[in-house]
């Protein structure tokens, strides 16, 4: 038997059903840049924090078209994945070609929403909180909290503020509300008893100096019953 007569006999196992990706994913993967990979590179770190626990419910906040909440979904030992953006058109197209039993889609804004009214296991948020203005940042977080058990944890993703003099026109547009390393742990200290914080440069993660990282990833865990005598 050659090589071409054992890829033959193999290939038929590694096929599987087409997937078409959205016209955001798609102009993405056909731009320079690697921003595909990128994207897939947070999730596959956010999956991470989750694969060594079981019948998880995960809320991802801001999921665009869902692409990383398949892969949460595929694995992980979820229970639910849900996922929430504003954006119209990226929900239907998750809904009409992602959607499943324990992955599902929801459109609208999210902030003070009640996804999980008992709680649940990770809330998940990358690439969002740099769009929420500064003002609404307590709301933000505040959501994030209401929607996790005692027990659960956060993972929050954002580009560095140091990437702005590099960033595309669209980016400075979009962009209102920037991180250092410093200011995101603040932030979430105000929310959980622990926070960690880890940086990534491209799909790789990075231990260098903090200003010298692209993007910022934040892991909280132990949330706080009570910010500044107030219930959360």
């Amino acid at each position: 038997m050659d090589t071409q007569d054992r890829w033959n006999e193999v290939k038929h196992q590694l096929e599987g059903e087409p997937l078409t990706l959205s016209p955001k994913m798609s102009a993405t993967l056909q731009s320079p840049g690697n921003g595909f990979l990128f994207i897939l590179a947070r999730y596959k770190f956010a999956l991470k924090m989750m694969a060594n626990r079981k019948n998880l419910k995960v809320l991802d906040l801001g999921c665009n078209d869902g692409l990383g909440d398949l892969m949460i979904l595929q694995n992980c030992h979820c229970e639910q994945v849900i996922g929430v953006d504003f954006d119209k058109d990226a929900i239907r197209w998750a809904n009409e070609n992602l959607k499943q039993d324990k992955l599902s889609f929801v459109q609208g804004n999210f902030m003070g929403m009640d996804i999980f009214p008992l709680g649940g296991d990770c809330v998940l948020s990358l690439d969002v909180i740099e769009h929420i203005p500064v003002e609404q940042e307590d709301m933000y977080f505040q959501t994030v909290c209401r929607n996790l058990k005692d027990d659960g944890f956060a993972v929050i993703g954002t580009p560095n503020v140091t990437m702005v003099p590099y960033s595309s026109s669209w980016n400075k547009i979009a962009h209102i509300n920037n991180y250092d390393q410093k200011r995101l742990y603040d932030a979430m200290s105000r929310y959980f008893e622990n926070v960690f914080i880890f940086g990534m440069n491209d799909e790789v993660l990075h231990t260098g100096m903090y200003p010298m990282t692209c993007y910022i990833m934040a892991l909280g865990c132990g949330k706080k019953r009570r910010i500044d005598g107030k219930p959360v």
